[in-house]
């Protein structure tokens, strides 16, 4: 009587898994039987964004790995008047600073018991640093949380405050960064400023043999010379105003 050959181990993914961006991660906390999964991604990081302990299959993954596990939402003690937030401010500050925006913490995972509120609202305040208007924003939270989805945590992204983030130093920043309100980290805006120079010169070498303003053949007239001030300074104007 022949037996059978067990056949190969399913993975099982855990709950509302996405891709953020490259390199970061959410879903809801991993059971014992989804923990292979995580071997897939190669991890570095795995950031808890909730008070509860996590089970010991995902401790003993991360202690034999030598990944990174962070819990950030142990504190609970909360400011006077942030009663109604869903998430502490220092936890997003913190998951932001030093672990999203910093590839030196990636790849990076990010959980939570259902991978709902308190994930929801780390991406969805990381999508306001990036410039998304609030109704994509609203969308993909949505999106992940379904019929769960709280009044608060959607009010928390509208009205989080970008400026509460320090960015890190751009050599640390993840390739897909960009924000709007972060100019250093826009790859355009050198290009913006060299063209800006550009036609900030064009005038001067325009006519050739013009010195001060003053064409061949027109002596000392004085007209020339402030059109060519002028047209000097038009470009600069021009850059400017679509900066």
């Amino acid at each position: 009587m022949s037996s059978k050959l067990p056949g190969p181990s399913l993975i099982q993914v855990p709950n509302l898994f996405s891709i953020v961006e490259p390199g970061v991660y959410r879903c809801a906390t991993p059971t014992a039987a989804q923990i292979s999964f995580l071997a897939t991604l190669n991890l570095k990081t795995v950031i808890s964004l909730t008070s509860e302990h996590p089970i010991k299959p995902l401790l003993q993954y991360t202690r034999s790995t030598g990944v990174d596990f962070i819990h950030l939402g142990l504190t609970l003690w909360r400011p006077p008047g942030t009663d109604w937030k869903p998430v502490r401010d220092e936890l997003i500050k913190t998951a932001l600073e030093t672990y999203i925006l910093d590839v030196r913490a990636h790849p990076v995972l990010l959980i939570d018991p259902i991978g709902v509120h308190q994930t929801g609202c780390t991406v969805g305040a990381l999508r306001v640093m990036q410039g998304w208007n609030f109704a994509s924003t609203l969308v993909e939270y949505r999106a992940h949380a379904g019929s769960k989805h709280r009044y608060a945590d959607e009010q928390y992204i509208e009205l989080f405050d970008p400026d509460l983030i320090n960015i890190p130093a751009p050599q640390h920043r993840p390739l897909w960064w960009y924000s709007p309100c972060d100019q250093d980290s826009d790859p355009l805006s050198d290009n913006d400023e060299e063209d800006g120079l550009g036609q900030e010169e064009e005038p001067k070498s325009s006519a050739v043999g013009e010195v001060d303003g003053v064409m061949p053949g027109q002596g000392d007239a004085k007209e020339p010379m402030i059109k060519s001030d002028e047209a000097r300074i038009r470009p600069v104007e021009g850059d400017m105003g679509v900066g």
